[in-house]
């Protein structure tokens, strides 16, 4: 009984979501359509099909992975939909999960300017939208989880999408600040040192290696927030340029040092409380 209640409760959750789905890619081609129509953009045809079309990618690919983990949309506090054995499943994604989706929107806008900039050169009016569109995806950061935690929407689904979606943003972000030529190409290291640290973890597990627990550590979150702070203010055009190489790499070698820190943890390496100071406690 609780598999069909589980089955049925994901099968509503995946319906819902193709047919947001549906409407987000429709909006997504109006504002194509509306960029080569708005006097003030000054963006060509080609440009505006450009940014619909990398646009789209990422906006299908983020629902492709969350339509692959809808089965994920539990809690284990009671909620509005049916119980399955000691936690709740959700058959609607909820406002924390919406906001979360949201905010990896906007990333796929700046992945489509990014792919105009490849491609040619970009007016201020879009680089201006990639920077405003990244800082809002910043802010909203704080804005799910304390949504999910208020109304009591903590699910796994929700959480496993706002870290996919701040992982991909902060590839993605600094990655369009390189191509519209307003990061130094070695700051993509900041997006990449997570993939990388994520598959070293898996080769560890492919190869029988011991893996070891992370200890909590509030800078974690510290430093990939001053990240999300720093890119919004490089995307802008005009804005910083004298000082922006300096603060980015000062910002990119605290969470480098950091993963790095991290794996010699989980590798064993490291045992947890040699970097600590005992009179301090740590929290996540």
């Amino acid at each position: 009984m609780s598999e069909a209640l589980s089955s049925e409760a994901t099968e509503r959750t995946r319906g819902r979501l193709l047919g947001g789905g549906a409407v987000t890619l429709a909006a997504t081609v109006s504002v194509g359509w509306g960029l080569t129509t708005a006097s003030a953009s000054s963006v060509s045809s080609t440009d505006a099909v450009t940014w619909t079309s990398a646009t789209i990618l990422v906006v299908v690919g983020l629902w492709a992975y969350t339509y692959i983990y809808a089965a994920e949309n539990v809690a284990d506090e009671r909620g509005e939909t049916a119980a399955v054995g000691d936690h709740v499943e959700y058959d609607t994604l909820g406002l924390p999960t919406g906001v979360t989706l949201f905010r990896g929107l906007l990333v796929a806008g700046i992945a489509g300017v990014g792919a105009v900039a490849a491609l040619g050169v970009v007016t201020d009016w879009l680089a201006w939208g990639a920077a405003i569109g990244y800082g809002l995806a910043a802010a909203l950061d704080a804005v799910d989880g304390f949504l999910a935690r208020r109304l009591g929407r903590t699910t796994r689904l929700g959480q496993r999408l706002d870290t996919a979606v701040d992982a991909f943003g902060l590839l993605v972000a600094p990655l369009a600040g390189v191509v519209l030529g307003q990061l130094p190409w070695w700051y993509l290291s900041v997006g990449v040192a997570r993939y990388v640290f994520v598959a070293g973890l898996w080769w560890r597990e492919r190869t029988g290696r011991p893996t070891f627990d992370l200890p909590p550590r509030e800078s974690r979150r510290v430093l990939a927030g001053l990240q999300m702070a720093v890119v919004p203010v490089a995307l802008a055009p005009n804005v910083g340029d004298a000082w922006i190489p300096l603060v980015a790499g000062a910002a990119a070698s605290g969470l480098l040092v950091g993963f790095g820190r991290d794996w010699l943890y989980v590798s064993g390496r490291l045992e947890a409380g040699v970097w600590d100071r005992p009179d301090t406690p740590t929290r996540d």
